[in-house]
């Protein structure tokens, strides 16, 4: 027992030390990361735990970045950030893509440039934009096309943000509930700018959340989107004290072979 007492406590200190972040974990509260009806294991879904480090210690790839450099995380390119809002719980949710503010009512994004069909710059494009096309000064509606595991097509009118402002665009993975921009859909009102962001997603742990969930009464999305997760934590409840009596057994048997050999 002291063994595990001190795994425990030392894995706790480990923990915290590589995140960075008090607490060091979220719990999923919605289904816009999930990619099916159903919790998936590598997928960010209504009731995970997530563990999360502060930007300070970790790199943030968009999503655009991810396509050409092939880094993915929780089932797609990118990585997902947990960003702080005036307004409502924090959001945890994937940076799409880095836009750079021209000062002058255009945008850079230089990672455009190898957002095409074979990721090489000569490649077709998978991106346009209405009025200036150019990736280092573009301005009017930006769209996106092929975008995550449904291939989504999304667009967003670069005149409706603060143009003294660079930050990232955002989405949920939700085919269905976020078809569009954060920034789009009523969910964030601009850019996500570095200083916005709380933390970046680091390691999944399914079904865990739930129990907040549950304890707080906040289970319609869990019925609805991820009714499988609390199965799944039972069984992996079970089999953990059941691990845990099995190492203690062992310890008891080696404990009285040692005595009888005294």
């Amino acid at each position: 027992m002291a063994v595990l007492v001190a795994i425990l406590v030392g894995g706790n200190i480990a923990v915290r030390e590589s995140s960075g972040v008090d607490p060091p974990f979220t719990v999923v509260e919605s289904q816009s990361m999930q990619h099916g009806n159903g919790s998936e294991i590598g997928i960010i879904d209504t009731g995970d735990m997530v563990l999360v480090k502060s930007p300070s210690k970790t790199d943030i790839v968009s999503y655009v970045e991810g396509y050409h450099s092939g880094y993915r995380s929780f089932g797609e390119y990118g990585s997902v950030i947990v960003y702080e809002r005036s307004v409502g719980n924090p959001v945890i949710h994937r940076a799409i893509l880095w836009l750079e503010s021209n000062g002058d009512g255009t945008w850079s994004a230089e990672s455009l440039k190898y957002y095409t069909d074979d990721g090489s710059e000569t490649g077709t494009r998978m991106w346009s934009c209405s009025l200036y096309n150019d990736y280092l000064n573009m301005s009017g509606t930006l769209t996106l096309y092929d975008v995550g595991y449904a291939g989504k097509i999304v667009s967003i009118n670069l005149d409706t943000l603060d143009n003294g402002r660079s930050g990232y665009l955002t989405m949920g993975d939700n085919a269905v509930t976020n078809r569009g921009f954060d920034q789009v859909i009523g969910v964030y009102g601009d850019l996500v700018a570095v200083e916005n962001i709380r933390s970046v997603a680091w390691v999944e742990i399914p079904w865990l959340g739930s129990l907040k969930l549950m304890i707080n009464g906040n289970t319609s999305a869990l019925d609805t989107w991820a009714s499988n997760s609390i199965g799944y934590l039972a069984v992996a409840f079970v089999t953990v004290i059941m691990v845990l009596m099995a190492i203690g057994y062992t310890s008891d048997c080696l404990h009285i072979k040692k005595a009888k050999k005294r």
